[in-house]
């Protein structure tokens, strides 16, 4: 495991140098954003989706290509995962909270519309794939069912585990995009949307990542 996420810094840092016909002068990255994640495929189907919240913070490298086009890569430390319940007709359910936590890595294209300056706000759209590294996880999943001692009554039953080493596999892949607005081309929120395309289950069942939020970025030039 760990002789993959030092192949995977490698190939991250390979990627920062091929960009060179570079305009301006290249800026760090600090990123967060904060999501709605969710599953998408056959077992999600099934159920009805829940709110499970989730975080993504990580570095990258702003190069400039042109006054208009940037190559952004970034490595981030992201929470994908999935909250869903079933409900029976006899008023119990069962419900799970996956968290799935993943290194990935995104190599990003960003697109600034407008006049362009480092005193005006602009409109951005960025995207790019995406290939992450599964790290840790954990699944909660609750039944509520009738008391075998009392049928008139209802009592919930949990248990937690680790799905990686069970359910999903560790290596997923996708795009990911974003749009908001750059202020002073120092600053930039706006929403971001992800989807994967890499199947995280074993066939014949298919699950597949997907999220939706809002992303804070700060860009730094001479601070580091």
């Amino acid at each position: 495991m760990r002789i993959k996420i030092y192949l995977f810094s490698i190939l991250f840092l390979t990627l920062t140098q091929v960009v060179v016909a570079q305009q301006g002068k290249t800026k760090k990255i600090f990123h967060l954003a904060v999501k709605s994640v969710r599953f998408s495929g056959d077992v999600a189907n099934k159920e009805a989706f829940l709110f499970k919240p989730s975080i993504e913070v990580g570095f990258g490298i702003q190069m400039p290509i042109n006054k208009h086009w940037s190559f952004n890569p970034e490595i981030n430390l992201a929470q994908r995962g999935h909250h869903g319940r079933i409900n029976y007709s006899d008023s119990t359910y069962s419900e799970r909270t996956i968290t799935l936590n993943y290194l990935d890595l995104n190599p990003n294209f960003e697109l600034t519309l407008g006049r362009v300056s480092e005193f005006s706000s602009n409109f951005s759209i960025w995207g790019g794939p995406y290939f992450g590294i599964g790290l840790w996880d954990n699944t909660i999943v609750e039944n509520r069912i009738v008391n075998p001692n009392n049928p008139n009554r209802y009592i919930i039953v949990s248990n937690s585990s680790e799905s990686f080493s069970s359910d999903f596999r560790r290596i997923d892949a996708g795009f990911k995009f974003g749009i908001g607005i750059v202020s002073k081309r120092f600053v930039a929120a706006g929403f971001t949307y992800q989807a994967g395309l890499a199947n995280i289950s074993a066939a014949p069942i298919k699950t597949y990542n997907q999220s939706l939020g809002f992303y804070f970025r700060i860009f730094f030039d001479d601070m580091f």
